[in-house]
């Protein structure tokens, strides 16, 4: 639980010190939870549910609220239309890094062009060379029985997505998916939610020419967080390569993740993973069938105002706080 401390602590010390927020929302508040519940502890590191868009940093708000609203994007325990009032939240330190980069090209190519490659960056949709809580074009995993799926709820999404030209010339889909001070205990089997699990997503594991070595670990194994995500989403970037969504050669999953988030990596107790590696990160490269396909990178990258802003360094960057 260290890390999360630190990060609790490092909250509360930018909410006090900042000058992007009003005085009356530096006040300890309560988190808002699903459906706009809120019990009575009050949280240095949450902002009264009134002030939760002032969980995104300026340079960003605007653009967010905007993007999410016209695509209809759903904020995780979000106030009202709103994000979330939770400054730990991995959803908003995701749109805090990524959200300049809607509009501007450049700011992609200064992030991951390095890692990736970039020689140019591509409108993903209409006027944004990025979006947020992407789903494809297609349900491939017949996960809406309805035919409405919504971004960011109920169907297999990463946080972030963008387009871009590899300088071999390929055009390449990156997916992105975020955490912050994430981890997973054990879950309860519940047969019957399983049974659906099974029916949308296992044909696909093991295919033949699937993405995962679905011969390693069973798919029971799999319904365990994190793997059950990271298996989604591979699937997810293998369908979208398999069917050149957006015209795209090429799809990879890029998982961005604290490096000092040392419990997110302890997540793994079930044996079957266990023998597969002792982090979660070591188990998931045993089971990827092209490697190549997903890669990792610390969010330490975007401590860098050239790439987010002084404001974004500022909240999440190193702090002398008292725990």
């Amino acid at each position: 639980m260290t890390y999360s401390t630190d990060e609790r602590a490092r909250a509360t010390w930018w909410k006090q010190a900042t000058d992007t927020l009003p005085v009356q929302a530096k006040v300890p508040a309560a988190y808002a939870r699903k459906h706009g519940a809120v019990g009575d502890r009050r949280y240095g590191f949450c902002l009264p549910p009134q002030y939760a868009d002032s969980s995104l940093l300026p340079e960003v708000r605007n653009t967010a609220l905007e993007l999410f609203g016209e695509l209809g994007i759903q904020w995780h325990f979000g106030v009202g239309n709103g994000p979330s009032n939770h400054l730990l939240s991995s959803q908003v330190q995701c749109v805090n890094a990524l959200g300049q980069m809607a509009t501007d090209p450049d700011r992609v190519i200064r992030a991951f062009g390095g890692l990736l490659g970039i020689s140019e960056v591509l409108e993903i949709e209409a006027k944004h060379f990025l979006t947020f809580e992407y789903i494809g074009p297609t349900d491939y995993f017949g996960e809406a029985p309805h035919g409405v799926r919504t971004r960011g709820a109920n169907c297999t999404s990463v946080d972030a997505a963008f387009l871009c030209r590899a300088k071999t010339g390929l055009k390449e889909l990156i997916l992105l998916e975020w955490k912050y001070t994430e981890r997973y205990s054990a879950r309860q089997r519940t047969p019957s939610s399983d049974a659906v699990r099974k029916g949308r997503y296992y044909d696909f594991w093991c295919a033949e020419r699937g993405p995962m070595k679905s011969d390693l670990v069973s798919f029971d194994d799999i319904l365990n967080e994190p793997f059950y995500q990271l298996t989604r989403q591979q699937l997810l970037a293998h369908e979208l390569e398999r069917h050149h969504a957006h015209g795209a050669d090429r799809v990879r999953l890029l998982h961005v993740l604290p490096r000092a988030n040392a419990a997110y990596e302890r997540s793994i107790r079930q044996p079957g993973l266990l023998k597969l590696g002792g982090t979660v990160s070591e188990a998931w490269a045993r089971l990827l069938r092209s490697p190549d396909r997903f890669l990792s990178v610390d969010s330490d990258l975007f401590l860098d105002p050239n790439i987010t802003s002084p404001e974004y360094v500022s909240r999440y960057g190193p702090t002398t706080v008292e725990s």
